[in-house]
């Protein structure tokens, strides 16, 4: 028996609450992947001043709204 197989059959045997903690685990656990992917500003230039930082924070998220 394959993983996979191993693992849809257990999915399939739990209950409503077991489900429902399954998914509470697997979303806790892909937020703290993706927390542990992003870049931070401080990692890119650690001596970059606040202010510098907050200007930077601003044209990102002026980019990624699709602004020009």
């Amino acid at each position: 028996m394959s993983m996979e197989t191993e693992f849809d059959k257990l999915v399939r045997e739990l209950d409503a609450e077991g489900l429902a903690g399954l998914r509470l685990a697997v979303n806790a656990e892909i937020g703290q992947r993706r927390q542990k992917t992003s870049i931070q500003v401080q990692d890119i230039h650690p001596g970059m001043s606040d202010a510098d930082r907050e200007r930077v924070r601003q044209e990102i998220a002026r980019v990624l709204r699709g602004e020009e």
